[in-house]
């Protein structure tokens, strides 16, 4: 069975991934069914900032089946969020 993952890093600290915080949540609501969320604060979990290779905040990465298939650095707006996952749930098998 397919698996899409869509993995958010971010930080507590005032800037982008407030705002970016609100759009997640407005997609995890849309895919709650399809996709698996998971959010990664990068200060309390390094380790997983690391192998992810995650040098700025906010970081999204879309996997299928645990391979990377979409990466998005910085304030990234929810339509071209949800148009690569939409494209990732299509293509993954």
């Amino acid at each position: 069975m397919r698996k899409v993952r869509v993995v958010y890093f971010y930080s507590d600290k005032p800037g982008p991934s407030r705002v970016q915080n609100l759009l997640m949540k407005e997609l995890e609501s849309q895919f709650k069914k399809r996709v698996e969320f998971k959010r990664i604060e990068v200060k309390k979990n390094e380790e997983a900032a690391k192998i992810y290779r995650v040098d700025d905040v906010p970081t999204i990465v879309i996997e299928c089946n645990g391979k990377e298939k979409e990466r998005f650095r910085g304030l990234t707006q929810e339509l071209f969020l949800r148009r690569a996952i939409e494209k990732v749930l299509k293509e993954c098998k």
